[in-house]
């Protein structure tokens, strides 16, 4: 592997993709897409609203924005990379590279390279919106850094993915039939497997679980505000989601909310930090996965007398180390079996590939 056949490879396939006008035409409305989602909300809510309200609602725009860029990763990238090898197999081109002093390799790194530059285009033009609305909503660098990171790696392993699918497919429409049903199925199918399996996931456990309770002795009117904390044994069903949670790991949706700060766990308060979609993703995660924490069975009010606040929050265990590694295992996996099919000489085509 050379870095002058990769830089070879790379340069011949951004030339390829940049020379259609469609493609500045895209970008262009991409970008005034963004700019616009965030005129449109702010500018309402800055006129007839308070700091606070402006503040919460820059926050919410940004977590929407950021879901954008990464739907709009997930809808651009199979397409492009998944008739990366067999459509240039299709037009004759792909044995030119073969015969020349490029490795199959060099071929393989230099189109990924090209193809995940290409997606960081549509992350790059949405820095300009998106860095307002997070200035705005007070959303910290790290957390910016860790959802930009998140991003340009599904992005580079979607891409991978997307060429090993072209490279075992003799036909550019099926392999990106294939792409989006992948994507799909992680994206869509998966939750929804995970969702569905809460119907044969279930035991009854014996939990400790705590209620308001008012006192009407008095007849006054106050008693519905005089709420007192009461602890008692129940016998429950409980969901065990955490058994079936390996279908979520890859989802890229709930990857990018893992990486959020944890929501405050007051939001009444005109002190707290502000929350996001992608917090209020994360929070919900984390009581699904952890059914048998203790808070998940406290119905108390936060202002009744004896809440127990030593119960505490659901652990902050997160699953994007799992969900990355799954899919950079996909996509290493990906790049090795492209890179072998392109191997020359080529011992077995199948019937009616052109080679030249």
């Amino acid at each position: 592997m050379r870095l002058r056949g990769l830089g070879l490879v790379t340069s011949l396939e951004l030339r390829q993709r940049i020379r259609s006008r469609r493609w500045y035409v895209a970008l262009g409305l991409w970008t005034v897409a963004l700019l616009l989602l965030g005129l449109v909300i702010l500018a309402p809510t800055a006129m007839f609203t308070g700091y606070v309200a402006f503040r919460e609602t820059s926050r919410v725009v940004f977590s929407l924005q950021m879901l954008l860029v990464l739907f709009a990763m997930l809808l651009v990238l199979p397409a492009m990379s998944a008739g990366s090898i067999n459509g240039d197999r299709s037009a004759g081109t792909l044995a030119t590279l073969q015969s020349s002093l490029v490795s199959p390799l060099e071929i393989v790194l230099g189109k990924l390279l090209a193809g995940w530059l290409t997606g960081l285009a549509f992350l790059l033009l949405a820095l300009p919106s998106v860095l307002p609305t997070a200035l705005l909503g007070g959303v910290g660098p790290l957390y910016l850094l860790r959802v930009l990171l998140v991003i340009a790696a599904l992005a580079l392993c979607v891409t991978a993915v997307g060429l090993g699918l072209s490279a075992i497919t003799a036909r550019q429409l099926g392999s990106v039939v294939l792409a989006y049903v992948a994507v799909f199925g992680v994206t869509v199918v998966g939750p929804i497997m995970w969702g569905s399996s809460a119907a044969f996931l279930q035991e009854e456990r014996e939990v400790t679980a705590y209620y308001d309770d008012y006192d009407f002795s008095d007849g006054t009117d106050d008693s519905w505000s005089q709420a007192r904390c009461v602890r008692e044994l129940d016998e429950r069903t409980v969901v065990r989601l955490d058994i079936s949670q390996p279908l979520i790991w890859p989802n890229p949706v709930l990857l990018l909310a893992d990486v959020a700060p944890p929501m405050p766990r007051s939001t009444m308060s005109a002190d707290e930090e502000p929350w996001d979609l992608l917090q209020l993703m994360q929070l919900g995660l984390r009581h699904a996965t952890q059914p048998l924490h203790p808070s998940n069975f406290n119905h108390c009010s936060l202002d009744a007398e004896g809440y127990p606040s030593e119960l505490g929050s659901p652990a902050n265990r997160p699953i994007w180390p799992l969900g990355l590694g799954c899919w950079f295992l996909a996509g290493g996996a990906s790049l090795a079996l492209a890179t072998w099919r392109l191997a020359v000489p080529i011992r077995m085509l199948g019937k009616g590939i052109r080679i030249a």
